[in-house]
């Protein structure tokens, strides 16, 4: 856990601590300052800044989805990152990103995993170029939509083969769960893919002043690809739909297959059953009781009746 600073003043960007960004406030040509908790040094540099209450109520407290605020002086906008752990899709992971927009500063703040902010300041720091509010906050967006293609993938995956388990002959009770699980994860994914393309769209729209005119192309650029992670996630929930289709469609088929066979063993023993208890009663006087053929006779009929009604279920298809 950190909190960290970059300065641009006119040459290389240099990493520095939160009493210096204070002190360059103003003065830098852009101050970066990115934490992972919260600190009083923090609630300090963030009352300099000004902001609104609600401001630093929404980037200390975990919202559910992705949203943007214009407060004139700075732009809020409050983004997810997605992740797939070990463990699988079903244990989808969020991370929350804060991103303040200010004239010559920005503020982030997220859980302390995440790892977009240090990769974009690496990025930065490698191009030795000094960029504007809206720039980082255009690469720190890219990152997160760019590092929800694998989770994406990772479903794809899933239902895949889950799509393969549910046509199996035998149906496999732990299915159901899976999928039940499975939908649940691409409901949450969808929930932020979805309200983060509309993030992306008022963004790439220009409907913000404190975004330049010239940095719309690179905000629409990952709009579409917002767009396109949405549209994926749509397809996996549907294909996920008709994967629990198929297999209470194999169940209840299967289920078929075994009431048949068990209806006609019962249809086959039935006869039998009638001839056998007939002959098994023990009355004294009963008619061929005492036939010296009686005992092969009986089973030859019992055979016979049997044999007759397996020939008359395969000649009707029944034993296909």
């Amino acid at each position: 856990m950190a909190i960290t600073a970059l300065l641009f003043e006119g040459g290389k960007p240099v990493s520095s601590g939160l009493s210096e960004a204070r002190a360059a406030l103003g003065r830098a040509a852009l101050v970066w300052v990115d934490a992972d908790e919260r600190t009083p040094e923090l609630d300090a540099f963030l009352a300099g800044l000004e902001l609104h209450p609600l401001t630093i109520e929404d980037i200390f407290e975990t919202r559910s989805t992705p949203k943007i605020e214009d407060f004139g002086r700075y732009l809020y906008v409050l983004a997810h990152a997605v992740r797939v752990p070990a463990s699988g899709p079903a244990d989808l992971d969020e991370a929350e990103l804060d991103i303040v927009i200010g004239p010559n500063w920005v503020l982030t703040h997220h859980e302390p995993g995440l790892r977009a902010p240090s990769l974009v300041s690496e990025e930065i720091l490698r191009l030795g170029k000094t960029p504007d509010g809206p720039r980082i906050a255009h690469l720190l967006l890219d990152r997160l939509v760019d590092d929800a293609m694998p989770a994406m993938d990772a479903f794809d995956d899933a239902v895949e083969a889950l799509e393969q388990v549910s046509l199996r002959p035998v149906p496999h009770r732990s299915t159901v769960p899976r999928v039940i699980a499975l939908r649940s994860a691409l409901h949450r994914f969808r929930r932020t893919a979805v309200h983060q393309r509309e993030v992306l769209l008022r963004l790439a729209r220009g409907e913000f002043a404190r975004i330049p005119a010239e940095e719309l192309p690179f905000f629409r650029d990952v709009h579409d690809h917002a767009v396109r992670i949405a549209d994926l996630v749509d397809d996996a929930r549907e294909l996920l739909g008709g994967v629990l289709e198929a297999h209470l469609s194999m169940v209840s088929n299967r289920l078929n297959e075994i009431t048949k066979v068990l209806t006609m063993i019962a249809t086959v023993f039935l006869p039998v059953s009638f001839i056998a208890a007939v002959y098994g009663m023990n009355f004294e006087h009963m008619p061929e009781l005492h036939t010296h053929y009686g005992y092969p006779l009986a089973w030859i009929a019992m055979l016979l009746i049997a044999a007759v009604l397996v020939v008359w279920f395969k000649k009707r298809g029944w034993l296909d």
